[in-house]
């Protein structure tokens, strides 16, 4: 709740069905079970230092042909932007493994547990990667699921910077029971 003020129940429920009708138009939400993810990774604290992060991952992939046109980065967030200070999350910045590599003093490896997930599917700007959390998380609420105690992620699947209108193509992952 980190110190957030709530707007009357009205508002509160406006808000939500507000929120639902946007996840409607704008995702595609599946449940599935998806293998295991291996990644090289570097650690992050602060939504702020996420992308020096990604930068400094691409620049030790990169040499190593690690990065290509195929490349998929991803986001592993440890804490929730709900609840911790925004410059205290915790996350990974990764880039996933076509084939096992060497950790190194460098950059890290992870596995990402094969489980069953809420995968949503989005073309969002950057500004609306909170809302997409939110929604998605609402939908898993009313759609009865529980979130297993495993960290959420997210998969790229393009460089915003060359979309035309700057969007991100990218799939949300909530693990759950």
């Amino acid at each position: 709740k980190n110190g957030q003020t709530y707007p009357s129940q009205a508002q509160y429920l406006c808000i939500l069905d507000n929120l639902k009708k946007w996840i409607k138009m704008n995702a595609k939400i599946e449940v599935k079970q998806t293998p295991e993810i291996n990644m090289a990774y570097l650690s992050s604290i602060g939504s702020k230092n996420l992308g020096p992060t990604f930068q400094r991952l691409l620049k030790w992939a990169t040499p190593k042909g690690l990065f290509n046109q195929q490349s998929k980065m991803a986001t592993v967030y440890h804490d929730s932007f709900k609840i911790t200070d925004a410059d205290k999350v915790r996350m990974s910045a990764g880039i996933i493994l076509q084939s096992p590599i060497e950790a190194d003093d460098t950059v890290q490896k992870m596995t990402i547990p094969a489980g069953k997930h809420i995968i949503g599917s989005f073309e969002i700007g950057v500004a609306e990667f909170e809302k997409s959390w939110t929604g998605l998380f609402l939908w898993m609420n009313e759609n009865g699921y529980e979130k297993a105690d495993r960290d959420p992620f997210e998969i790229y699947h393009n460089d915003f910077n060359k979309h035309p209108e700057l969007k991100c193509v990218v799939d949300f992952y909530i693990p759950v029971r």
